[in-house]
């Protein structure tokens, strides 16, 4: 297991990471819900990222989210990861889009042509991302932000 804070390695049967000294105990009753609130305030700097999940997270949902919905980033936006959520949805959306357009346009030459081309290049990136965030979740590797009162630096 990894130190949510540090990403040490915490050997089994140790609840504290030996480079920080972080305790796992407190890491019990964390809460994703809680950590996508505080992300959009000033105190975003108290959230963890953690490869166990939270009781308020699903690990059937993650997983059909990133088989079914992956390309969208519908898992990224499931445990709060906007931003990469955000990317992924719009690559795939205007590269759908583009290719709709030069799918009834022939012309090689067409400017729809040209950056349906280059969207490809972004569409590709959101592909790789998503077979790799894919085989974390299976592998239980993705990380996920979470909350607690007691991680709190105030």
């Amino acid at each position: 297991m990894l130190c949510p804070k540090c990403y040490g390695k915490i050997n089994k049967g140790q609840t504290r990471c030996n480079y920080c000294g972080f305790d796992t105990k407190i890491m019990e009753g964390a809460s994703n819900k809680q950590a996508k609130k505080i992300k959009h305030t000033i105190y975003k700097d108290d959230i963890l990222y953690t490869t166990n999940l939270p009781p308020d997270v699903s690990k059937k949902k993650l997983m059909l989210f990133s088989i079914f919905l992956g390309l969208l980033g519908v898992h990224n936006f499931y445990v709060g990861k906007f931003w990469q959520g955000l990317y992924m949805c719009l690559s795939t959306s205007i590269t759908f889009v583009l290719s709709l357009i030069v799918s009834t346009i022939f012309n090689s030459n067409n400017i729809f042509y040209i950056a349906f081309q280059f969207v490809l290049v972004f569409q590709g990136i959101t592909v790789i991302m998503w077979v790799i965030q894919m085989i974390k979740i299976f592998m239980e590797r993705f990380k996920i932000p979470v909350y607690k009162d007691e991680f709190s630096k105030r």
